[in-house]
């Protein structure tokens, strides 16, 4: 759905609100509204996708608890990683 032109969509973003303790509850994140920017950089191979649904995978939610040890970086709390070329 565009906003102000084709350049520009909003849409919604699931953050995570605190470290979770035990198992993953609705009240550990909250839904935020937000634009998006739609141009892709000139002789990029980026896309853009659109999420119809949102699921979280169980492996998830060892990246959402601070734990004292962990193979991998935990999530930044807030924010959103994107991923470019």
């Amino acid at each position: 759905m565009a906003t102000g032109g084709m350049d520009e969509a909003s849409n919604m973003k699931v953050v995570l609100k605190h470290y979770v303790s035990g198992s993953l509850q609705e009240t550990d994140m909250h839904l935020t509204a937000g634009t998006i920017k739609l141009k892709v950089p000139k002789d990029s191979n980026s896309i853009i996708l659109k999420n119809l649904y949102l699921s979280c995978d169980p492996y998830m939610i060892f990246k959402m608890m601070k734990l004292e040890r962990q193979l991998t970086d935990p999530y930044v709390l807030g924010s959103v990683k994107v991923v470019r070329d």
